[in-house]
């Protein structure tokens, strides 16, 4: 006896419901169960993958306008000299000896 046979007699033995309905998909070609697995997977994935690229499409879009407005405020502080920023490096009373 098959594993085939096995298994679908234990099916119906305990869920006498689920059983026809492994019975009735067992029983189909072979070309409808891929199509309706490929479909099945269409279904799920599609969607992933849709939303996947919107997201990074929208990371992508707040990356430009952010650093957008990141180089707009640099050159605005640069033409009212300094503004926000100062041009140190954080070093107070440090003498750099430069070796070059």
């Amino acid at each position: 006896m098959s594993w085939h046979v096995r298994f679908e007699e234990e099916v119906h033995r305990r869920s006498p419901g689920m059983g026809v309905w492994y019975t009735r998909i067992s029983r189909q070609p072979g070309w409808v169960t891929r199509t309706a697995v490929f479909i099945a997977v269409l279904i799920v994935v599609v969607p992933v993958v849709l939303l996947t690229l919107a997201a990074v499409l929208v990371g992508l879009a707040c990356l430009v306008v952010l650093g957008l407005v990141a180089r707009i405020g640099r050159s605005i502080s640069g033409l009212l000299g300094g503004g926000w920023k100062t041009r140190d490096d954080g070093r107070r009373n440090v003498s750099v000896i430069d070796r070059s």
